[in-house]
């Protein structure tokens, strides 16, 4: 009988001395028995490295081992299946060469019992992948992270473990999920909170597919506890039922992916929240990336009380971005994960790009008591190069990520789009910015010169680059250029150097 997974039940109450030593002893067995055996990305960097299942005598020896980048995974047009490398390829051979007698014996058994192909049968539903999620972006061609049948079971009690510390009571709360249907991790793992928590959820595919209307009608139907999904769209949906004078006291709060949430953006939507009933709402981030197949969420009784982390899966470093070296507790750095248990894609110091303001630390959490490790809420998310990245604009290289920001944190605006172009779409012209701006209501009846004067100096100082022009224009125009309920995620920057000027003249004066 093959291994499957089983879930430690005492996933969260363990100290850190236990965390540790079970982490050092897993990462042996799982280097040992699958991912030397059976990796070829990574039998291959072991061997180059001179490193072995042995080499790591603690956590610390980690640093021995060189980080994995996403250009050491992701595809290219020379080599499409590059990503296979880091998918685990058992065969009859590997597992006579490398698995322990002990392993080996149940196969030997079930062979002698019940045939060949009954082993066959078993190690493909361990191993086989049966599902992949893709990252995405413009820097690289999508990459595939495929899972087995263990890897969704193990997606499954991550989703059962979000479900527990978000507090969750499955025998009366329901779920909408205001995802979209795609083969990313946050429409999945959503899915898999259901499945593992046991909660009635309704995974409606977003905007897109049901359109906002149709969501709020099967809100006020369903009357669920939370609502999941990416910050922008769910802001305008909760926008749009209060300009309905819709009641939905019955939301206790909101779990939110995909995108950052900003301080402003939780008083924001709290304060929607309560104007549509809801008397004590709580705003959850939850943080996941494709690269680990499942995703934590923050905890429910401590505002903004860090995610938190699941030590029996896995290993997550916070290092320094230029060295690679291991930095203490609560130190900022970048996140670097590590697989302890998986099968399909498995990623060893794999570097996210993410940098974790404040680091990790392993105290006991003030607001529900549990011990896992939990990594700081506040995040800049460097990876992220969908939307928001370094970018050289004007000859400076911009965070783009502080745009969002200071806008998402500005009580005067309600909506916005950012569109970088060339001058007179002049490929060697010079690099220009013009921010799309809907005003928030309040500001009706204001100096509108004044206004958008000193948001375009807050963004001078923050960004340390000027903006050409600031629009303004309508709500329903600044949703439509977004695409609101037309694309998978909002367009909140629109970057127009790259084909000429072509997409549209219109996406640049609103």
């Amino acid at each position: 009988m093959t291994k499957s997974f089983r879930a430690d039940k005492f996933w969260d109450k363990r100290s850190p001395q236990e965390y540790r030593g079970n982490q050092l002893r897993l990462l042996k067995r799982y280097l040992r028995e699958q991912v030397l055996p059976f990796s070829p990305y990574y039998r291959k960097l072991f061997d180059e490295s001179g490193l072995h299942a042995g080499s790591f005598k603690s956590l610390s020896d980690l640093e021995k081992l060189p980080l994995t980048c996403k250009a050491d995974i992701a595809p290219t047009a020379d080599d499409p299946r590059k990503p296979r490398n880091i998918v685990l390829q058992p065969n009859a051979e590997l597992i006579r060469e490398h698995w322990p007698l002990s392993k080996k014996l149940p196969l030997l058994w079930k062979k002698a019992t019940r045939g060949a192909e009954a082993v066959q049968d078993s190690l493909a539903r361990e191993y086989r992948p049966v599902s992949v999620f893709f990252t995405t972006g413009r820097s690289a061609l999508p990459t595939a992270f495929t899972l087995s049948q263990y890897d969704l079971s193990i997606l499954k009690e991550s989703g059962r473990r979000i479900a527990e510390v978000a507090d969750i009571d499955h025998n009366e709360d329901k779920i909408i999920s205001l995802f979209p249907y795609a083969p990313h991790l946050a429409f999945w793992q959503v899915f898999y909170v259901g499945l593992g928590g046991n909660i009635f959820t309704l995974n409606t595919g977003g905007g897109k597919v049901m359109g906002t209307e149709g969501i709020l009608q099967a809100i006020q139907k369903m009357q669920p506890a939370y609502l999941a999904g990416i910050p922008g769209y769910v802001y305008h949906l909760l926008r749009e039922a209060h300009s309905q004078g819709l009641d939905l006291g019955y939301i206790k709060g909101l779990a939110l992916g995909g995108d950052a949430v900003t301080p402003g953006y939780r008083e924001r939507v709290k304060e929607l929240l309560r104007g549509l009933g809801s008397t004590d709402p709580c705003v959850l981030s939850v943080l996941g990336f494709t690269e680990s197949r499942k995703c934590w969420i923050e905890c429910r009784a401590e505002a903004e009380g860090g995610f938190h982390l699941y030590p029996d899966l896995e290993i997550v470093e916070i290092v320094d971005p230029d060295t690679g070296k291991q930095l203490g507790e609560g130190e900022t750095g970048e996140l670097v994960y590590t697989c302890l248990d998986g099968r399909g894609s498995t990623i060893l110091r794999y570097r996210t790009g993410d940098i974790i303001v404040g680091g990790m630390t392993w105290e006991k959490c003030p607001g529900c008591g549990r011990t896992v490790q939990r990594m700081s809420s506040h995040l800049e998310r460097v990876s992220n190069m969908k939307d928001f990245q370094l970018s050289k604009v004007k000859g400076t290289l911009v965070n783009l990520n502080l745009f969002k920001e200071e806008l998402d944190n500005d009580e005067r605006v309600e909506e916005w789009q950012l569109v970088i172009k060339k001058k007179d779409d002049d490929p060697y012209g010079v690099d220009e910015l013009h921010l799309n701006l809907a005003l928030a209501s309040q500001c009706a009846g204001e100096d509108k010169g004044k206004i958008t004067e000193s948001i375009g100096n807050r963004l001078r100082l923050a960004t340390e680059v000027s903006l050409n022009d600031i629009h303004l224009i309508s709500l329903e125009r600044i949703l439509e250029l977004l695409g609101m309920e037309t694309q998978l995620k909002e367009k909140r920057i629109v970057d127009l150097r790259s084909d000429g000027g072509k997409a549209n003249e219109e996406a640049v004066k609103g």
